[in-house]
């Protein structure tokens, strides 16, 4: 049976670490056209050539994450995934900043879960809407946040790297708007 449960950085002297990956057969391919009275930005769904794989280590209790909240899924006491979100007062919108269920535990519904609880927690802070940020590479992530209700809301060209559309790797955010 799925538990959830809160943990807190206190209980981490050294760190919680996470290691995000991902495999990919589709990418969304951005094109993008300066016009004489604006620019045009174009999201189209492609193959690659051959399967397009991230491996990622990183640290969960970031230390420019203010407010963050932290949530384990536990199967039988074992680790099967993990959600954190800061509530960003400035404009009332909770910020999905890591939702990973580990591989051998995907397509089980603990994604789900872990998003249920998001919602949850964005209705108990009143919060406006919720966001989160994924790359064009993460197609499987991306049809996940879609069938959660969440819609495209921005890009950034340069956020990781200066070749960032070279490598089909642009971030997008993404948005759920909640009821008023």
């Amino acid at each position: 049976m799925l538990h959830i449960k809160r943990i807190y950085k206190e209980d981490y002297p050294n760190g919680k670490k996470i290691i995000y990956q991902y495999h990919s057969d589709k990418f969304y391919d951005v094109s993008y056209q300066v016009q004489e009275n604006g620019w045009t930005i174009d999201f189209t769904l492609k193959q690659f050539d051959t399967p397009f794989h991230k491996y990622l280590e990183g640290e969960i209790f970031e230390d420019y994450l203010e407010e963050i909240e932290c949530y384990i899924a536990e199967i039988d006491e074992e680790e099967v995934g993990i959600v954190s979100c800061s509530h960003e007062k400035w404009n009332n919108v909770l910020r999905i900043n890591d939702i990973h269920v580990y591989s051998q535990y995907q397509h089980n519904g603990i994604g789900s879960q872990l998003m249920a609880l998001i919602k949850t927690r964005a209705e108990e802070l009143g919060a406006r809407a919720i966001v989160l940020e994924t790359q064009t590479s993460n197609y499987p992530a991306i049809q996940f946040y879609k069938h959660h209700g969440f819609q495209l809301i921005g890009c950034d060209l340069l956020s990781y790297s200066n070749t960032d559309m070279e490598n089909r790797e642009v971030r997008i955010e993404l948005g759920l708007v909640l009821e008023a």
